[in-house]
């Protein structure tokens, strides 16, 4: 189900409509004025609730899904210890989604073409565009350009 939120047209949330109208109800309770912010900062804002609050819901701003950091980053330090076979569905995801990456068809095949943690640094230094991953996110989409900076922490780059 599609809820569009009612504070900031902006904000679409999908799921079931328990889990939309719960993100909603968060959504309003602790950012009643989120319609004044820029996108960057609205961004932020729901990353943070995102992470620190039951919000089930899928949440997308202006199209775009905002992505929660606490995942991901639990996602790549599991990487990191266990190897890429350890990779989630959800890091698969972000990776072909946000750091210009094709997806390799599926996760496996993204396994495929970088199957050790150095060849998953050597992405984050320079993309299947040429470019480091942090410069190739938007600055818009400032939720993911604050998780390639821990990745980029944690894999030492």
């Amino acid at each position: 189900m599609r809820k569009e939120c009612k504070i900031d047209r902006r904000i679409a949330l999908y799921g079931s409509k328990k889990d939309t109208d719960t993100a909603e109800e968060l959504i309003e309770r602790f950012f009643p004025k989120i319609a004044d912010l820029s996108e960057g900062a609205a961004r932020i804002e729901l990353q943070s609730l995102i992470d620190t609050e039951p919000v089930k819901a899928d949440i997308l701003f202006d199209g775009n899904g905002v992505y929660s950091k606490k995942k991901i980053i639990r996602d790549i330090k599991r990487v990191k210890k266990n190897g890429m076979q350890s990779m989630t569905n959800g890091l698969y995801e972000f990776l072909h989604l946000c750091c210009g990456s094709i997806a390799h068809y599926n996760k496996g095949g993204w396994i495929d073409t970088y199957p050790t943690i150095e060849h998953l640094r050597s992405f984050f230094k320079s993309n299947e565009f040429g470019q480091r991953v942090l410069n190739h996110v938007p600055h818009w989409k400032t939720d993911v350009k604050e998780i390639v900076k821990e990745i980029e922490n944690i894999l030492c780059i």
